[in-house]
């Protein structure tokens, strides 16, 4: 039987969930633009204050985890109840 991820020592824990730090890649810048379109499509553009790509890969030549942060800051009269 699999242990629990609480049960496991640090070590098994970086084999199953290994950090991964990269040269820096161009494409990011591109595939936060993407992923903003989406969110503001998704979210629609009225209701949000800002949307920032930070974190490592907003930071051209500096070694990332290849993870793209996206911050999104949402008005506050935004209805945020789902129905």
């Amino acid at each position: 039987m699999a242990k629990a991820l609480e049960d496991m020592t640090n070590e098994e824990l970086w084999k199953l969930f290994p950090i991964i730090i990269s040269e820096h890649n161009p494409i990011w810048k591109e595939n936060y633009l993407i992923e903003k379109a989406v969110i503001e499509e998704s979210i629609r553009v009225h209701n949000i204050a800002r949307i920032s790509h930070y974190g490592s890969t907003a930071v051209p030549n500096l070694l990332a985890k290849p993870t793209i942060d996206i911050l999104i800051e949402i008005k506050d009269d935004t209805d945020t109840v789902i129905s």
